[in-house]
């Protein structure tokens, strides 16, 4: 497997980030259970999957809840 170095890794997981925030509005913008939302929710847990390679983590550009302060 190739290895990125730091800067490398950062500047794919910001374009995939962003591509994975677009992805998202599209298919909220789709019927439920059609075709093309199904492919771009497949696009969008794809990039999820290298995200917990390049990471560790599956879950890094699912948004975090916001914290309440003094918690």
């Amino acid at each position: 497997m190739r290895k990125f170095d730091g800067v490398q890794q950062e500047r794919l997981l910001r374009a995939l980030g962003e591509a994975r925030t677009a992805l998202v509005a599209s298919a909220e913008a789709m019927p439920r259970k059609s075709v093309p939302r199904a492919s771009l929710e497949l696009l969008v847990a794809n990039i999820d999957e290298v995200a917990q390679i390049l990471t560790g983590s599956r879950e890094y550009f699912w948004t975090r809840p916001h914290a309440t302060p003094g918690e």
